[in-house]
């Protein structure tokens, strides 16, 4: 009894709310709304991608991993493997973390392939608040990344994308994704 006589203001304050809203005054038919694009993902911020073109690395054989991080996207694809035409430019979104739960410094997001991996600058910088409440530290609410990368000194093949997080021992975190250039 003490539920229903609880349960019976919820169910009328909810009438309340649902019939409440903007009518039209002389109730002529109501105009679809325009479709909007698809809005990004919960996850990824809206900032701006940082355009960046690939230089040669050499990444330490054994290099031991490091920190957190997540590839959300790659050309808007979420996959484990993701192939893209060479010569091509391609976008990369997802976060990074240092070991530190702090948003790294001097990062490098890296294409790796052995003796012929390339590199950029990983910029973060991008919103996550999902990020930082997962790894209860403020200091990640802006550990996001979305990165523009020209891939025209790339060649063709298949390369394990990382960020590595401590340059001088190449210490790096594997976002588990494979990138393929056809």
């Amino acid at each position: 009894m003490n539920k229903m006589i609880l349960m019976a203001p919820a169910l009328i304050a909810g009438l309340l709310v649902a019939g409440c809203g903007e009518r039209p005054a002389d109730g002529a038919a109501v105009a679809e709304p325009a479709a909007t694009p698809a809005a990004p993902a919960p996850e990824a911020s809206v900032a701006a991608p940082v355009a960046a073109t690939t230089v040669p690395y050499a990444m330490m054989t054994g290099a031991p991993t490091a920190g957190h991080c997540a590839l959300d996207v790659v050309n808007g694809i979420h996959a484990p493997s993701v192939t893209v035409p060479v010569g091509s430019k391609a976008s990369f979104g997802g976060w990074a973390a240092s070991p530190e739960i702090q948003v790294p410094v001097d990062a490098l997001f890296v294409l790796a392939n052995g003796t012929d991996s390339h590199a950029v600058p990983l910029v973060a910088g991008a919103e996550r608040p999902d990020v930082a409440a997962a790894l209860a530290s403020d200091a990640l609410a802006q550990a996001g990344y979305n990165l523009e990368i020209d891939l025209a000194a790339v060649p063709a093949g298949s390369y394990d994308l990382v960020i590595v997080l401590d340059q001088a021992s190449s210490a790096y975190c594997d976002l588990g994704t494979r990138l393929v250039l056809e």
